[in-house]
């Protein structure tokens, strides 16, 4: 999933964001019926209803959260960065420039980012940990 985020928005493309948007949207039940069976798996049955209502706080309170902070994040930093600052010079030539392109270079960053803590968080005691109660 953090793949297709870093990869469709590479080019400014309608049949790239049309396919990697498809296939993002073609993962995203598949994403959550696994952790949804992992979860009923490895949590006690009596404690379920608890941590189900807990991650659903959690997921829900993230999203306006986040909604509000890239808002600012993009507008005074990496819309700028990518029409007049020194993104146009240093990743103008392969990335393209402007207003659509530093958005294009959110996803990109936030798709390599995500990639990494999740590569990192595999390799946690607490994933493993996980994957051994699963089995």
């Amino acid at each position: 999933m953090w793949v297709i985020c870093c990869v469709f928005t590479l080019h400014a493309s309608v049949a790239l964001l049309s396919t990697g948007l498809f296939i993002y949207m073609c993962l995203i039940p598949v994403i959550e019926a696994a952790e949804q069976t992992i979860v009923q798996k490895v949590i006690p049955a009596q404690k379920q209803g608890r941590v189900f209502g807990f991650t659903q706080s959690v997921e829900q309170a993230a999203s306006p959260i986040t909604a509000l902070l890239i808002g600012p994040i993009a507008q005074y930093f990496f819309i700028p960065y990518m029409t007049t600052g020194k993104g146009v010079e240093w990743l103008g030539p392969w990335f393209g420039s402007g207003a659509d392109r530093g958005m294009a270079l959110i996803f990109t960053i936030t798709g390599i980012i995500g990639l990494l803590i999740t590569l990192l968080a595999m390799r946690s005691k607490s994933y493993h940990m996980l994957a051994t109660n699963y089995e």
